[in-house]
């Protein structure tokens, strides 16, 4: 990705006011023998080690807090990773960027921001508890005790998502509809479930511009909740991905032809495979730079999910970076034939049949793997080799799937549902 001038001059910016403010930063730089006067060009930035949760744990809160600001602040907002990577992260940041982050990010789907600027904002939000700043888990909690300030109505739904009982979805799909929300903000996986529930129940929910984001969205739970929408009797339903960081707000959306781009107005940003620049087509770690002057800035921040710049221009025309997301880093597989297998490629290789409604792939070691499969009325045993065969090809001729139907499959201890988990020994 090319660095303009501009992003560059707001670069050196961020680095000098880090450099400055930040204790960290201060030490940081100084152990590698820098100062921000030895940044003279674009590619000196790749002389600045890059930066990681770990750096911003052990320097909490003084370390890694900008001169000037206390965690007392008014205007300070308190953010906790949920733990997708089994590390949890408290962090905090002004309250009016990360807002501008998320507005300025909108504007890559026309839709999303028309409903995210909404007067009065109405959004649904369902995902896993652990991702809401209200206790939504608790049975006997009330819409008025999980509404939140920016109007935002958090979903009532258990930590362990398939053993939410079906009164808390149907209160869940009550309080949509009396709450006629401008916008759903959803978990895929969740927001499936729940589109799956309102099918049985006969339950027609609002039409509203859809963001997913928190995990995966696979095409299994995207034509889950489109189908769903359809059979409402809505057309033209628009199902925006997001990726987003407890640390850092919004970092890329779905444009109107279905496509992610990086938000490169609010921060620098970087793919890297090893220590280098990741060419169009290959997949890298993004790590992003804030731009903002913020009470914890970033610098070359790893975010811990994969991308792959694409080699050719979106037909939306926006000028920011296009990309496809690739999975976690802590999710990459390896097998003895394929050492280099993304999240998606397994995601790909299962698609979205109608006789699937969940599934979790874990990989037990680089010679095998297991399959847990919750399948539906329209299941037969013969259409299991139209995702087998798939996945064989993708992870070698050797490699061993064992397969198995089930009821419930748990999901992880951060409340988050992993359609894709790695070898235990990488976690």
């Amino acid at each position: 990705m090319l660095i303009n001038l501009l992003q560059f001059d707001r670069f050196i910016q961020e680095l000098e006011y880090a450099f400055e403010r930040v204790p960290f930063y201060s030490k940081h730089l100084a152990a590698a023998g820098l100062t921000p006067d030895d940044i003279i060009e674009p590619e000196d930035i790749q002389r600045i080690p890059p930066t990681e949760k770990k750096d911003y744990r052990r320097n909490f809160p003084a370390g890694v807090l900008a001169a000037g600001y206390k965690l007392s602040d008014e205007g300070l907002v308190k953010s906790q990773s949920s733990g997708t990577s089994g590390e949890r992260l408290i962090t905090y940041e002004l309250g009016m960027l990360l807002m501008d982050r998320a507005l300025t990010c909108t504007g890559i789907h026309p839709a999303v921001e028309a409903a995210f600027a909404a007067t009065p904002r109405k959004i649904c939000r369902f995902a896993a508890p652990n991702c809401s700043d209200v206790e939504c888990a608790n049975p006997n909690s009330s819409m008025q005790d999980r509404m939140l300030s920016d109007g935002t109505l958090v979903l009532p739904v258990y930590h362990d998502l398939l053993t939410t009982p079906e009164f808390m979805l149907d209160r869940a799909l009550e309080e949509i509809c009396l709450y006629q929300p401008n916008l759903y903000y959803v978990d895929p996986t969740h927001f499936a479930l729940l589109m799956r529930h309102a099918i049985k129940r006969g339950i027609r929910v609002p039409q509203a511009p859809l963001v997913a984001t928190y995990t995966a969205i696979t095409p299994l739970n995207r034509k889950q909740i489109l189908d769903a929408f359809a059979s409402f009797g809505y057309t033209g339903t628009v199902f925006s991905a997001l990726v987003s960081s407890s640390e850092m707000g919004w970092l890329a959306l779905d444009c109107p032809h279905g496509q992610l781009h990086l938000n490169s107005d609010c921060y620098l940003t970087e793919l890297l495979s090893g220590d280098r620049i990741t060419t169009p087509g290959e997949v890298g770690e993004l790590l992003i730079s804030s731009l903002d002057n913020g009470a914890v800035p970033h610098i070359r921040y790893r975010t811990g999910d994969t991308f792959v710049l694409k080699p050719q221009d979106c037909p939306c025309g926006l000028p920011h970076p296009a990309v496809d997301w690739a999975g976690r880093v802590s999710e990459q597989l390896s097998t003895t034939e394929y050492p280099h297998i993304h999240p998606y490629q397994i995601h790909q290789a299962i698609g979205a049949p109608d006789w699937l409604d969940l599934y979790q792939f874990t990989q037990l070691s680089a010679d095998k793997s297991c399959l847990l499969l919750i399948v539906n009325q329209h299941y037969q045993a013969v259409k299991l080799l139209d995702i087998l065969a798939p996945l064989q090809q993708l992870l070698g001729k050797q490699h061993e799937i064992e397969h198995q139907l089930v009821g419930y499959i748990a999901t992880e201890r951060s409340g988050k549902f992993q359609c894709v988990r790695a070898m235990t020994d990488k976690y």
